[in-house]
């Protein structure tokens, strides 16, 4: 066996056990793709959750005291539990003593503080005041501190690469046909632009995010036990902690509405980052060959088969993740039903909805991020695809005679006109290159093919047309399609300067 393949002899053997675990996780983002899953592991993962619910009984605690209930020392003795409380034990208080996640918290707690300091934890609230009080902070954390990072990232990027290739033209393509030209940087701040607008929304709706603190069937009685006429001021005061506002329209649970509206923000986000890498997969084909990877040399064997691929694999990963992250939204929009004032079927759903599109997306993204990093264009094969729109420019042919009101004796309207010259110029080239076969044989000189504008000039009515037209049109009609952007350029423009200032 050869050293350099040998990876574990080195690894020690609680490192070993961890790897060997890994392999048995069912969630690949706990297993193969735990590294792009690791940020965002403070947020949304089981411990996440455990520690959130302590900070919820934390912060219900030290505002208690301001309103007369308890003391400065009851403080100092939850101010030393949480260095030294552990979800592992949590977990296994539940599993083993109170069959309760949150009394398993308090359980966990109380080894470290006296039982008065205990007695005044969880006053008069529920389990689902720390839960969804501390999911709704931690969920805007991940967006904020995690995800959204990453996202601007990627737009800065696609911002970089499309002013870089602003002026370098691509044939169009509608139905996966050629037509007339676009700005190849304009069409990637395009996409830069869609991002930014969705990282706008995502951040709207985010910040919408609700907690509460107003107790078994979100009346606040159980809080006013404890706080006297003062139930909704202690409920602001603890959720203000969390930068959260009262969910007024709570029973047990927070209503997960703006969370819907939250999760579906983040799938009209990584729909345009779909797009991008859906057309770089078109590009990057063999038919297309517009663009590649500047490591694409070491990364040939992207086949088990066919050792000189070089595959668009990370692409294909963002389109292939857009399903998951959109089947999630059936599982989150569930969450907004409940019967009377709350049963289960949330807390199984919320188990895996929304912490795994959350790790989808951001994976996306990271993924991007890595393909727009080595994106290599070629810009030769560019001008290679579009020299045969150059050649035969039908459509800004059409369009220019409209413009003029150009009406044939005899093949009538613009459009019907550029058609039949169209059919024409073809029959025309055919025969030049079955010609070309015969000149080859006998080694006479070859035949050009004939262009559109060339064959169209024969026509006298056309020729008369033509001589009338601007010098610009002219030289659209002869290949000069720089000059047939329209207002692509200002666009450009306008979209990365609104694309740059979403930071």
């Amino acid at each position: 066996m050869t050293d350099d393949l040998d990876f574990i002899s080195n690894l020690s053997h609680d490192e070993k056990l961890l790897e060997d675990f890994r392999l048995d996780c069912i969630s690949p983002n706990d297993g193969k793709y735990r590294k792009d899953s690791d940020p965002l592991r403070p947020y949304i993962s089981a411990r996440a959750d455990w520690m959130g619910c302590a900070q919820v009984l934390y912060v219900m605690l030290k505002k208690g005291v301001e309103f007369d209930r308890g003391t400065e020392e009851n403080v100092k003795e939850m101010d030393y539990a949480m260095t030294k409380i552990d979800p592992v034990n949590m977990d296994f208080l539940e599993k083993k003593v109170t069959h309760h996640d949150m009394l398993a918290v308090i359980e966990e707690i109380g080894r470290y503080v006296s039982s008065g300091t205990k007695a005044l934890l969880h006053p008069g609230t529920t389990s689902y005041d720390l839960i969804d009080t501390s999911r709704s902070y931690n969920y805007k954390k991940a967006w904020k501190e995690v995800i959204r990072p990453k996202v601007i990232e990627v737009k800065d990027k696609l911002c970089d690469l499309g002013e870089l290739y602003v002026d370098v033209l691509r044939v169009g393509r509608t139905h996966l046909k050629n037509t007339s030209p676009v700005s190849f940087g304009g069409e990637i701040i395009k996409y830069a632009r869609r991002i930014a607008e969705g990282v706008e929304e995502s951040d709207k709706q985010f910040s919408k995010l609700k907690g509460k603190i107003s107790g078994i069937v979100g009346t606040g009685a159980g809080i006013d036990m404890n706080f006297p006429g003062r139930a909704e001021e202690f409920e602001a005061l603890v959720l203000k902690e969390f930068d959260l506002e009262p969910d007024t329209t709570a029973t047990q649970i927070v209503q997960k509405d703006s969370l819907i509206r939250a999760c579906n923000s983040l799938i009209d986000l990584d729909a345009p980052l779909v797009d991008c890498a859906e057309d770089t997969r078109l590009s990057y084909s063999s038919a297309i060959q517009e663009v590649t990877s500047r490591d694409s040399a070491r990364r040939l064997g992207g086949s088990s088969t066919d050792a000189g691929k070089d595959n668009p694999i990370l692409y294909e990963h963002i389109i292939g993740k857009y399903s998951t992250i959109k089947s999630a939204s059936s599982v989150i929009r569930d969450l907004a039903i409940s019967n009377f004032e709350r049963d289960l079927k949330g807390s199984v759903q919320a188990r895996y909805q929304p912490p795994n599109m959350f790790a989808e997306v951001y994976q996306s993204f990271c993924k991007a991020s890595k393909a727009f990093n080595v994106l290599s264009v070629n810009v030769d094969k560019m001008k290679e695809n579009l020299q045969p729109v150059r050649d035969f420019p039908t459509e800004a042919m059409t369009t220019i005679l409209k413009g003029k009101v150009f009406i044939h004796p005899e093949y009538g309207l613009a459009h019907d006109f550029v058609k039949k010259m169209m059919i024409g110029c073809n029959e025309r080239n055919r025969e030049i290159v079955k010609s070309n076969k015969e000149f080859e044989k006998n080694n006479k000189p070859e035949k050009n093919k004939v262009k559109l504008l060339e064959f169209c000039l024969e026509d006298k009515y056309f020729q008369e047309a033509y001589n009338e037209l601007p010098d610009v049109h002219k030289r659209i009609l002869n290949g000069e399609l720089e000059e047939y952007l329209g207002f692509a350029r200002k666009r450009a423009s306008d979209n990365i300067e609104y694309a740059r200032k979403v930071i």
